[in-house]
């Protein structure tokens, strides 16, 4: 798998990633004084697979799946102090549960999908037409 920076990745006005000109691909990185800084898969134009970034201390910043250019799995976010700051579950960009805490690790929201929400039905149709939460 092809593995470029991601200033060489162009994103196009049809919502696809290009590398010289062919929807790329690969996992398109960034470094800052030699240290990587975030890296992301994309496959066919479209990111899917893994997402992570990191702040300059090292330390994690995002950690994320896509599938087709949508977050489908897990993902969480942490603040610069380390503290978790978002964790949820995905499946093709519809937020299953996801939590979201402060700095201070207080937690400000708690979401699960219930069968009453809109997006419900969206996910019913999402999993009959690409055959389950694969």
């Amino acid at each position: 798998m092809d593995r470029v920076p991601a200033d060489r990745v162009v994103y196009e006005d049809d919502g696809l990633h290009y590398l010289d000109d062919t929807p790329f691909t690969g996992i398109a990185f960034t470094e800052n004084d030699g240290a990587l800084r975030s890296e992301a898969t994309y496959r066919e134009g479209l990111q899917s697979g893994p997402t992570k970034e990191w702040y300059p201390s090292g330390q994690p910043m995002v950690d994320a799946t896509f599938a087709r250019g949508a977050l489908h799995g897990r993902a969480r976010e942490w603040h610069k102090n380390g503290q978790l700051a978002e964790d949820g579950e995905y499946e093709y960009g519809i937020t299953l549960w996801a939590k979201q805490w402060d700095e201070n690790g207080v937690l400000e929201d708690d979401y699960t999908l219930t069968e009453s929400d809109s997006d419900y039905r969206t996910l019913l149709h999402f999993r009959a037409l690409y055959g389950g939460a694969s």
